[in-house]
């Protein structure tokens, strides 16, 4: 048999080119995610969100509070999802043929299909996608005071190795060039991102774009929670979305509306459901408007060369089921579909009255068309469109507090959010992306009181570190003092205030140690706590980037300094020849709720005066050992069960027993578990 031999020089190149092919192939970003404060967002390298898949959220979309359902024990049926997909869409006629439409790209609801990290593979090449600062560098503007806290800066182009001669579809010699900007620490900033899009002809080719047309859509759906659980038998994709156009603003807002196919009034994605009182063994009525906000895409400046340049705005119904092309649906073809941005009355099921009888009960676009315009070549053309996204209303307190006859209230806090956010984002965009920022929130730690025997406690302490650190504008500290917020529920709330401790406050400033120390009193066995320290200053009568401007008080955010894990309060360990005299299960009974509220820390059961070396063994009433708990802590007096078997399963309702062992002796109970 011969065997072709390859020279050992050639097979070096070859591997060495597929090693480094395949590096680069996996470290290309796809999807980058502003999840620090209370408004998340994520950004394909070519479009807002994830492609469209049917109106499912396939990443953080507005989501307003934003969380991470890895740090929740179980599913609560969805995200606080206000928006799907987001971006643009540009056409324009060939520069030799003018009555010809030279092609069509989607940068809105499915990037993908025209942009490729690969040369050669799609019409256009994506550059750059990442964050300016990639470890927070500028939280709280530590290292340039001027711009954003964060920025995720994209660029793509067109692919001078794609061949698209024998296509219908051509290129276009342009640089797309989008900045994404974020103040996520400030509670007075956090509920908005400005996006900055800026098309500019390509440097090296002599024709720009001829009677060129960009399409802004965006796909609107507050919430997703809301929709699942207020309409459980209808697909994803809000159909009760309403909206309103105020071109005085160049705003159109969006909310959750009452579904007229439905019987029940859900406004605002109002739900009632049962949960049963751990302590009374009664089930109660429970409540919550799971959409209270409004969401608004604001056009803060569209600009041709420097110039003003018009737009129109229409909305378009998406269809209800199978929907992957967005307004776009049922448009085929380049020039129906030139025709459609340059009239977007043609879009799919576009209507401009507000009281169109597809309002409110179909899925919902918001439609921008620019253009046409000409964009000169050789990087002599630049089409510049500013963007503010924001969402703002009643926080989840308030949320779950108010009933369906107090809808009013819950509108007008999402009105007055509005207009505040509608100024803001104007204020900002005026001064260059830069506003005045808060103090610090101080990093703090978390333990359980261990001065008090028999009695349950969290101490949360820190450090005055950011007491020493300059307001990035006014260039001294402005520390004024600190709120201590709490949530029993989830990682994202709802927050209590549960102390405010002004700097150097005698009562918790521990000279001694240099830190300070807050006890929690109001905790219980059993249950996790989220905690959020925020810091804020007094206000100043003139911001020194503008005198004109008085800066009033102003607080971190809660949810950029919050802890992510539920902190679970403990005992000391029992010892001594009666340690095992006073062991316990909490809470028993053990309910399991509805999960809507419970779904944060999974309410543990736990075994409470243990010594700090025990084993816990727990049977059926056959005698059939379910789990087996070793525990071993020196500084807990608490064992802690998720009712997850040995087995990985769920345990089932019914009577327990454990059998615990000690170098103290044994001891048995028995509990019991109610689904």
């Amino acid at each position: 048999m011969h065997i072709k031999k390859w020279p050992a020089i050639s097979l070096a190149i070859l591997i060495n080119i597929l090693f480094i092919g395949g590096l680069c192939s996996q470290t290309y970003p796809r999807t980058i995610e502003l999840k620090r404060g209370r408004l998340w967002h994520s950004f394909h390298f070519t479009q807002e969100c994830e492609p469209l898949a049917d109106w499912q959220p396939m990443n953080y979309g507005l989501d307003w509070p934003g969380y991470d359902i890895k740090e929740l024990a179980s599913n609560i049926g969805g995200t606080y999802t206000y928006m799907i997909t987001g971006g643009f869409f540009i056409t324009a006629l060939r520069t030799i043929n003018p009555d010809t439409v030279q092609g069509w790209m989607d940068f809105c609801a499915n990037g993908d299909r025209n942009t490729s990290w690969d040369k050669g593979k799609k019409p256009f090449l994506a550059l750059r996608h990442e964050k300016k600062w990639k470890n927070g560098e500028n939280y709280y503007l530590a290292t340039d005071p001027d711009e954003a806290e964060e920025i995720i800066i994209s660029e793509w182009e067109k692919d001078p190795q794609y061949p698209d001669y024998d296509k219908e579809n051509k290129k276009f010699n342009i640089t797309i060039d989008r900045k994404v900007r974020q103040w996520s620490g400030s509670q007075a900033d956090q509920n908005y991102v400005i996006v900055e899009y800026t098309i500019s002809s390509v440097r090296t080719e002599l024709h720009g774009l001829d009677s060129a047309i960009v399409l802004f859509s965006y796909g609107m759906s507050p919430t997703d929670r809301g929709w699942n659980y207020t309409n459980p038998n209808f697909p994803p994709g809000a159909r009760n979305t309403q909206s309103r156009w105020y071109p005085e603003d160049d705003l159109v807002t969006f909310w959750a509306g009452d579904f007229e196919e439905t019987a029940q009034n859900e406004i605002f994605d109002y739900y009632e459901y049962y949960e049963r009182n751990t302590v009374t063994n009664e089930l109660e009525k429970q409540h919550e408007f799971m959409a209270p906000g409004k969401a608004g895409i604001k056009i803060l400046d569209v600009e041709l060369n420097g110039q003003p340049l018009d737009y129109e705005f229409t909305w378009a119904a998406g269809p209800n089921t199978s929907d992957y092309e967005g307004p776009f649906t049922g448009v085929s073809g380049f020039q129906n579909k030139y025709n459609a941005m340059q009239d977007p009355s043609k879009l799919h099921e576009a209507f401009k009255d507000p009281d169109d009888p597809r309002m409110g009960k179909s899925r919902l676009y918001a439609n921008f068309s620019i253009g046409p315009f000409n964009l000169r070549g050789r990087g002599r053309g630049e089409l510049k469109v500013v963007v503010a996204e924001f969402v703002g209303g009643a926080d989840l307190k308030t949320a779950q507090n108010l009933t369906l006859d107090q809808k009013d209230s819950i509108e007008a806090l999402a009105d007055s959010a509005v207009d505040y956010l509608n100024d803001r984002v104007e204020f900002n965009y005026n001064h260059d992306y830069c506003v005045p920022m808060p103090p610090p929130g101080p990093e703090f730690e978390l333990a359980p009181d261990s001065s008090r025997e028999g009695r349950v406690g969290n101490i949360i302490s820190f450090s005055d570190s950011v007491e020493n650190i300059d307001d990035p504008h006014q260039g001294f500290p402005d520390v004024a003092g600190y709120r201590i917020y709490r949530s029993a529920e989830y990682p994202f709330g709802p927050w209590k205030k549960i102390a405010d401790i002004p700097v150097k406050s005698s009562e918790y400033w521990d000279e001694d140690q240099e830190e300070y120390r807050f006890l929690d009193k109001k905790v219980a066995l059993g249950y996790g706590y989220y905690y959020s320290i925020t810091s804020y200053d007094q206000g100043h009568e003139q911001w020194s980037k503008d005198p004109a401007v008085a800066v009033p008080s102003l607080e971190s955010s809660i949810f950029a300094n919050r802890s992510s894990d539920p902190f679970y309060t403990t005992l000391l360990p029992q010892t001594g020849k009666d340690a095992l005299d006073n062991v316990t299960v909490v809470p028993n009974p053990f309910y399991v709720t509805s999960g809507l509220q419970s779904a944060a820390d999974a309410k543990m059961i736990q075994f409470v005066n243990v010594p700090a070396k025990c084993t816990i063994k727990i049977f059926t009433l056959r005698g059939d050992l379910v789990k087996t708990i070793h525990h071993n802590d020196p500084s807990s007096g608490v064992a802690t069960w998720n009712q997850i078997s040995d087995n990985n399963q769920y345990i089932k309702s019914g009577m327990y027993f454990y059998h615990l062992k000690s170098e103290y002796g044994e001891t048995r109970g028995k509990f019991c578990i109610i689904n």
